[in-house]
């Protein structure tokens, strides 16, 4: 065996192959198939073949600077039984779609909507139209409501991840928020920006979106600060639609405990309205799940379109690797969470100003 390492021509002679296949072999291009990777890769080794970053440092770079030419299109998974239009789903999956379609562009792919909820989709016309379309791997965002047939998904024919917790029965990668210690910081700026009332209001069906993130950390900080004279108080809530019969119940539980901060759902925040409370003059107010939309409230900003665009790199490598199915043991990444500052939540000491300004119109 030379000292020096073997050529792409000379793997190829020994392998009985083309230089082409070789090289892709080496790459572990789909292009050729598993056993001809397998064997090309065996016989390398053998040979004193050893991958050379420089060169795969200038290959990645030579490649993100190259205009992307159209590779394939990625399926986004959109489980809602009332409509599968883009617009109408929740804010946080809309904008793991953005972020998804933003990154797989750039990468030369594109991303579109598969609704499992479509009528008379059964999972044989499912796996069909996805093999029509050559869609080779799959974004799966949180589903509230995930359809029968997302079982019958033939998961082995693709790349895939999920983004979120509450796709439980999932047994693919998955990607989240780190929720635990997202909202334990959230509490933690609550209690440094001079609120000693804290009151977290939040639903169980939330609890289970954020893998009960939420509850767990108010629930420790309740107990380690109330020997400091800090309260700390939790209502879970079962969410009941129209949002309207459950107000009532939240309303009076904040009556009781008059806080001086509520973090909580969007639901939360009427019913502070409906109560005729300022904010934040007569409570203040954090969200749970912070949005660009509405930048004067201050919250929790879980990046929800950095999901999507490491979602995307997720699956493409997949596909590079040519790996699919489900894995023996799926793999989870965190994300994490930020703190975004908003009127609704000034420091308490500013918010007698705050009143005396406005009492002042």
């Amino acid at each position: 065996m030379s000292s020096s390492p073997p050529t792409i021509r000379q793997i190829a002679i020994a392998c009985g192959c083309s230089p082409a296949a070789v090289s892709y072999a080496l790459r572990d291009n789909p292009k050729v198939s598993p056993v001809v990777r397998a064997k090309v890769q065996r016989m390398a080794r053998k040979m004193g073949w050893r991958p050379n970053p420089l060169v795969s440092a200038y290959m990645a770079h030579f490649r993100s600077v190259r205009p992307p030419g159209y590779k394939a299109t990625l399926g986004f998974l959109v489980s809602n039984p009332r409509s599968g239009r883009l617009g109408d789903q929740p804010m946080y999956r809309q904008r793991h779609y953005e972020g998804a379609r933003e990154r797989a562009a750039a990468l030369g792919y594109q991303v579109e909507t598969i609704w499992l909820h479509q009528p008379h989709l059964t999972s044989r016309r499912l796996n069909g139209v996805l093999g029509s379309r050559n869609i080779p791997a799959l974004l799966v965002p949180a589903q509230f409501e995930p359809a029968e047939l997302f079982d019958g998904i033939a998961w082995e024919q693709f790349a895939a991840v999920v983004m979120g917790f509450s796709a439980s029965r999932s047994r693919l990668h998955r990607l989240a928020a780190d929720t635990a210690a997202g909202f334990s910081m959230m509490l933690e700026k609550a209690r440094a920006l001079g609120y000693a009332r804290i009151a977290v209001v939040a639903s169980e069906d939330y609890g289970v979106i954020v893998n009960q993130g939420i509850f767990h950390a108010a629930c420790y900080l309740r107990d380690r600060w109330a020997r400091e004279g800090v309260a700390c108080e939790v209502l879970i809530h079962h969410f009941r639609s129209p949002a309207a019969h459950e107000r009532p119940g939240i309303a009076e539980w904040l009556k009781r405990h008059r806080p001086d901060v509520v973090l909580g759902e969007e639901i939360a925040w009427d019913t502070i309205c409906e109560l005729g409370w300022r904010i934040p003059q007569d409570v203040a107010f954090m969200s749970v799940d912070w949005s660009p939309e509405f930048p004067l409230i201050g919250g929790l900003n879980q990046h929800h379109e950095l999901h999507g665009a490491l979602a995307v790199d997720i699956v493409v490598g997949q596909v590079n690797q040519n790996q699919r199915g489900l894995p023996p043991t799926p793999g989870a990444s965190l994300v994490p969470c930020g703190w975004e500052d908003g009127l609704s939540v000034p420091p308490k000491a500013e918010i007698r100003s705050i009143k005396a300004s406005a009492n002042s119109r």
